[in-house]
């Protein structure tokens, strides 16, 4: 599936800007600057409905305003030669002033590749997400109180469809035989349990090209309830399959996970938010990708002591934690640093303890989003910055 997600790329649109009677040899000039920080496979130029304005001189205000769109998000390019920066800087003020959000960046620094090659990844995982579809089996779990968005909202603000379906759809007791990858990845010693979960995954693998999904949320603890057995294997699979794939109905968490999976090219973690003590947090859930594991093993779930779930130590020794707010208006993002894989008996299974900066400690304490939240290895802050102010979000750090 990862193959398929990223063959689907567009080419950044650029606009060169000079001033009215440039000649031609501006541009061209423009244009071989550009070589050492746009990858030629990546950008083409453009005379309208750009994604990036690069300001070669000063001149170029008027140029510039009638190229933008009200409520868009545009990278702006400048240096410190022929006006160009304060050609830029009064294009930014005018662009604030009417609803259109930009960063001014200077194309020399030597940060600007990687800044721009995030932007391309964020501009085209935000398009991609346009038309997907998020399959919600059963409803969302009663205890989520926060953390559904509505199917409106979803389509208006990302552009992705909730699709509802129903447990009853998924006849899992006609299911008969369980791919071999999916035994040999958990390879639990409980193996009539282990041919329970396979089930699971083999029935909700079967929705999605019946329904034809990007996505899925799962409330699965009306399965756990009512068989005994649990979805936190399958989910696992189905997220190293690269279909995100979410507990609990969550589908605020779920349309993260398509986020993060489009924008970054890594299906997060969804974990609950255990413990906040001083500058130390406990995130912990009975699943997670089974490729962002070090290492883990099969024990029984944490809430209902049945079925089979994930214990098991997390890659990363720094990662990214994220959530956005029930009205997609706004998302939370910090940087942590790994602190422990402690093995507590009072938690879900899986668990990871971080250290928190001051400003996220306040979040959590004082205005948090809701229980989930959404955990990358490594740091992926810049690019989901981009994301959101692509997304119109605002950032809360």
């Amino acid at each position: 599936m990862l193959e398929e997600n990223y063959s689907l790329m567009e080419k950044l649109r650029v606009k060169l800007l000079a001033f009215p009677s440039a000649e031609l040899s501006v541009f061209d000039k423009g244009k071989k600057k550009l070589l050492n920080i746009f990858s030629q496979d990546k950008v083409e130029y453009v005379n309208d409905k750009p994604d990036i304005l690069m300001f070669l001189t000063g001149g170029s205000e008027r140029i510039a305003i009638n190229s933008v769109q009200e409520y868009k998000f545009y990278l702006i390019l400048a240096s410190r030669e022929n006006n160009s920066w304060a050609s830029a800087t009064e294009v930014v003020a005018w662009m604030s002033q009417h609803n259109i959000s930009s960063m001014l960046i200077n194309y020399e620094d030597e940060n600007a590749l990687e800044l721009i090659n995030d932007f391309y990844s964020a501009r085209n995982g935000i398009r991609r997400l346009h038309g997907q579809r998020l399959g919600l089996v059963g409803n969302p779990s009663d205890w989520l109180v926060a953390s559904v968005v509505s199917p409106f909202l979803m389509q208006t603000r990302l552009g992705v469809e909730q699709v509802d379906i129903s447990w009853n759809d998924i006849i899992l007791d006609e299911v008969n035989q369980v791919a071999p990858d999916f035994t040999s990845l958990f390879n639990s010693e409980n193996t009539s349990e282990l041919f329970e979960s396979g089930k699971i995954y083999e029935g909700l693998a079967s929705l999605v090209p019946f329904y034809k999904l990007n996505a899925l949320s799962v409330e699965c603890f009306s399965l756990v309830n009512k068989s005994g057995h649990t979805a936190c294997l399958a989910l696992s699979k189905l997220n190293l399959d690269g279909l995100p794939a979410g507990c609990e109905g969550d589908t605020c968490s779920t349309l993260g996970l398509m986020f993060g999976f489009e924008v970054c090219g890594v299906i997060p973690w969804m974990a609950n938010t255990a413990f906040i003590n001083g500058n130390k947090a406990l995130f912990a859930h009975c699943t997670a990708p089974a490729n962002l594991y070090k290492k883990f093993k099969t024990q029984t779930h944490y809430e209902t002591d049945k079925g089979l779930a994930l214990s098991g130590e997390l890659k990363g020794e720094e990662v990214t934690v994220f959530r956005f707010d029930n009205n997609l208006n706004r998302v939370f993002l910090t940087l942590a640093k790994v602190t422990d894989h402690p093995k507590c008996k009072n938690a879900c299974r899986t668990q990871l303890e971080v250290e928190l900066s001051e400003t996220a400690q306040q979040y959590f304490k004082n205005n948090p989003f809701g229980n989930h939240h959404l955990i990358l290895p490594g740091d992926w802050r810049q690019r989901i910055k981009l994301a959101a102010r692509l997304t119109r979000m605002e950032i809360v750090e």
